[in-house]
């Protein structure tokens, strides 16, 4: 636990441990019955006792705009609950919310995502940030600047797209990505080394604040067959065409507790 003054900060319908382990976010770690946490230049430690987030290291002001604890979640569980299969998916994990991240930190994230699992990512992540930066901060594209550095970090083929992302990007780059529209943003994305539309979807979503957004990954093309196609075997893009016609801009509210809820069955 950090060394800081505990500050409680109250909430409601809000699960930490489903969304802090749901495949959103991956520099964390169990402990003292919470988890201590860093993303972007942020480092602390968050328990949940009820409705209550107890917290050191950081303000309400970020913990409320990183977890979108200002999200009216009531009006999207109601509206998504019609459908029978997400009725249970929401069910089963109520509390689950989609996070704000930073969008650098999330587009490295997910370009280590290709042909990976969670704790290959948590791995690659921590030593970038122990590599490149001088202390806990996610390092800046400028730092992620030496190829071979990038992949002694374990990332492997992958290091060749993070280094050649990070001299093509910039706070202005992805701030321009998040005033432009979803099908805009997700094509610039596109254009980067190694980010095809299951990456760019990911980075829409989670970094970019993109709704819309409904990254179709293993777990996703399952799920989607099983309850929508009758078992049949679909492509991605016929996936993503009928979750942007079924829920528009509640898709990625949708894809995340179908994804929590499936790769957990």
């Amino acid at each position: 636990m950090l060394n800081a003054p505990v500050q409680v900060l109250k909430t409601t319908d809000f699960d930490l441990a489903s969304t802090v382990e749901s495949g959103q976010i991956f520099r964390w770690e169990k402990q003292d019955g919470g988890y201590a946490i860093a993303h972007g230049s942020e480092r602390f430690f968050v328990k949940q006792n009820g409705d209550a987030l107890e917290f050191s290291g950081t303000t309400p002001e970020f913990l409320t705009h990183f977890f979108a604890l200002d999200v009216d979640y009531a009006t999207i569980k109601k509206s998504l609950g019609r459908d029978k299969t997400l009725a249970k998916a929401i069910k089963a994990y109520p509390g689950i919310r989609v996070l704000r991240q930073d969008p650098w930190e999330c587009t490295v994230a997910f370009l280590c995502s290709s042909f990976s699992n969670i704790k290959k990512i948590q791995l690659n992540l921590r030593k970038l940030t122990e590599c490149f930066s001088a202390n806990h901060a996610f390092p800046k594209p400028t730092q992620l600047n030496d190829h071979d550095k990038i992949r002694a970090c374990s990332t492997g083929y992958r290091s060749k797209y993070i280094h050649e992302t990070s001299r093509k990007v910039s706070p202005l780059y992805f701030k321009h990505l998040q005033n432009a529209p979803y099908a805009q943003a997700k094509e610039a994305l596109m254009q980067l080394p190694g980010i095809g539309e299951k990456v760019a979807d990911c980075i829409c979503l989670f970094g970019l604040g993109k709704s819309e957004a409904f990254p179709v990954d293993v777990w996703m093309q399952r799920v989607m067959e099983e309850s929508y196609f009758n078992g049949k075997k679909t492509k991605e893009r016929e996936i993503r065409a009928f979750a942007a016609k079924k829920w528009g801009p509640l898709a990625g509210y949708a894809q995340q507790y179908l994804y929590h809820w499936r790769r957990l069955q």
